[in-house]
């Protein structure tokens, strides 16, 4: 019984770590980021660190939520647009996806983004 707890001990602490290096991972994505939308237009991109996404574009606001996924920032839109945000060597590139498109397929467009805050 004593081997039982210890073994569920370690696996108890396992999992905490486990669980504040993915919140800290998480919280390394936010901030704020300047790109393009689809159409080359500029579009600014903030991500807070409670999982929740505004994006500014053409004077309007969008909303979202966001996670980090797999070394990426995957943002969900209200509009039921998809924005993934990764690095590319020191640098970063936003990749869109209309609705209905699985980050799987042909992405929309995929263009540089810069965090600036």
């Amino acid at each position: 019984m004593t081997e039982n707890k210890w073994v569920l001990g370690v696996l108890t602490a396992a999992l905490l770590m486990l669980m504040s290096i993915g919140v800290s991972l998480g919280a390394d994505w936010a901030g704020k980021y300047l790109t393009e939308d689809s159409k080359g237009h500029a579009f600014t991109i903030t991500l807070a660190g409670d999982g929740k996404a505004t994006g500014e574009k053409h004077g309007t606001v969008l909303k979202g939520t966001w996670s980090a996924d797999g070394g990426a920032a995957v943002i969900k839109w209200t509009t039921g647009w998809t924005t993934k945000l990764s690095h590319e060597g020191d640098d970063y590139k936003k990749t869109a996806f209309r609705p209905g498109t699985r980050m799987t397929e042909k992405p929309t467009s995929a263009v540089a983004a810069k965090k600036v805050d």
